[in-house]
């Protein structure tokens, strides 16, 4: 049996394909990763044709034999995976299977399009699926999937347990055996170590640090409620005992110690957890003892205000930590509560990035996330994000996300109920966290965002006499201006100090 499995992620770590992978290939299934970055990246329109059609003719004979194909979906991809698998229909015989946040949240929409839909964790799922179709049964009452059967009614299977032993699945398929990458003009082609070299040299991060990062997960799940996250939907679907697990750090330093065989151009590691810090005091310190002796790579990490503690701080500062990520989302309690994050108010957010701060001669600047145009959000609530900005202690960045109201969330369900929400293609399936509102208050968090901004200036806007005059209606057309112009100006002004952009 042979699986094709395919990403239309910009980012080629995809980290569920290459678990899959993995998984599969240890039970014997051969697997063909197929990566097709998205061309519209952080810069989404609504253009649901995102592939050429040289690259799908391209594609078919690279899934010609497969006996299933699995496509891989968050919502603002639901383009690509219905290009991809309209192109595929008629060229192959094989079923198409999608999986991932998207369909797991909607699998009765995705079904319209694909054959068959996993719901949740799918190692397990779609094993089982392979050795169905293998077999000649139906895949009709397989935990995690969904299908239609044969009289045209969906067999709509609940999810199986949540595996609570993460180490009994390999590390992600890094292998580059019988990968294959949309590289630009040079088409379809086999992934090498150089062509990978070249595409994680230009993520974020690694352009922020001059490395090359390689990305990694050492758990699921997270241990927050965030009304906007997609994480509070999963966990309602599993119930959420149970539902944030750990890999063992034996496990996660093989996986370390492999990727660095395979690609010894790896100059950091960049551990995405949402809540690393999450994990128990012992654990970290472990980590750090065996990162230190068996990794030793500078790496990066993410925190939140509820769990940064200086003695977590000091054990991973020491193994090699020089940047971390914190989200911090608002400045405004009334917003927090909405958020269900009351339990890490201002106080809480303004005592984590304290501690941080006492180690900013060996970390980077930390990064702080913010979260903009809440609908629920008044001028009071924004100035009030302002104003909370310019208390946080020096250096740091910001990074300002525009919300993006994902299906599932209560957020979502909320906005959509009070009539807040009412074109999911446009505010949704086509909006990216890039796609800030260009108005006064925004401006202000752009101008704060490399932490340079003066912090009596900063208060001085968001005055709310200041504010009202400087935010008025007829000056909308000067703050789009600028908006317009800041980024290019931003990268120019990089360009010239020789900085990365």
């Amino acid at each position: 049996m042979r699986v094709s499995l395919i990403s239309p992620y910009p980012d080629i770590t995809a980290f569920g394909v290459r678990a899959i992978s993995a998984f599969l290939r240890e039970k014997g299934v051969a697997t063909r990763l197929i990566f097709l970055p998205d061309p519209l990246g952080d810069t989404l329109t609504d253009e649901p044709d995102r592939y050429p059609s040289a690259v799908l003719d391209a594609l078919a004979p690279l899934c010609a034999d497969a006996d299933l194909i699995g496509v891989s979906l968050m919502t603002n991809y639901a383009d690509n995976a219905a290009q991809i698998t309209g192109a595929l229909r008629g060229r192959v015989t094989a079923p198409v299977l999608w999986g991932g946040v998207h369909p797991t949240i909607r699998p009765a929409e995705c079904l319209e399009v694909a054959d068959m839909v996993c719901v949740g964790d799918g190692e397990e799922a779609i094993f089982d699926v392979v050795r169905a179709l293998a077999d000649g049964r139906s895949v009709a009452d397989i935990p995690n999937i969904w299908s239609r059967r044969p009289d045209g009614t969906v067999a709509r299977n609940p999810v199986r347990p949540l595996p609570p032993d993460l180490d009994a699945f390999p590390a992600p398929d890094w292998s580059h055996e019988d990968h294959h990458i949309w590289d630009g003009a040079a088409g379809l082609v086999p992934l090498t170590p150089a062509v990978t070299r070249r595409f994680l040299a230009g993520g974020t991060v690694s352009r922020l640090l001059g490395r090359v990062g390689y990305q990694t997960m050492t758990g699921r799940g997270c241990p927050h409620r965030c009304a906007y996250c997609v994480n509070d939907a999963i966990k309602s679907l599993y119930g959420a005992k149970g539902y944030l697990r750990w890999r063992s750090v034996a496990h996660v330093m093989a996986e370390l110690e492999a990727a660095r065989a395979a690609m010894p151009f790896i100059g950091y590691v960049w551990i995405s957890d949402d809540a690393f810090f999450a994990r128990p005091l012992g654990d970290i310190r472990e980590f750090c003892r065996q990162y230190k002796a068996r990794v030793g790579l500078p790496f990066s990490c993410l925190g939140s205000p509820a769990t940064i503690a200086r003695d977590k701080l000091d054990a991973l500062v020491d193994a090699g930590l020089v940047y971390l990520q914190m989200g911090v989302q608002t400045g405004s309690p009334r917003i927090q509560a909405l958020f269900n994050r009351q339990a890490m108010g201002n106080e809480k957010m303004l005592a984590a990035m304290a501690v941080i701060n006492g180690y900013k001669d060996r970390l980077l600047p930390p990064s702080y996330d913010f979260i903009l145009d809440t609908p629920y959000e008044t001028l009071d609530d924004r100035l009030e994000s302002v104003r909370f900005i310019a208390k946080i202690p020096k250096p740091f960045r910001l990074q300002p996300f525009s919300l993006v109201l994902y299906p599932g969330t209560k957020l979502a369900a909320m906005a959509a109920a009070d009539g807040l929400l009412t074109d999911e293609r446009r505010d949704v399936y086509t909006k990216s966290y890039t796609m800030r509102r260009p108005d006064y208050v925004n401006f202000l968090i752009l101008l704060a965002k490399g932490g340079r901004f003066p912090a009596p200036l900063l208060t001085l806007c968001a005055a709310g006499p200041v504010a009202r005059a400087l935010g008025a209606k007829a000056l909308e057309p000067l703050w789009r201006l600028a908006f317009a112009v800041a980024g290019p100006a931003r990268r120019f002004l990089k360009r010239l100090l020789g900085r990365p952009t």
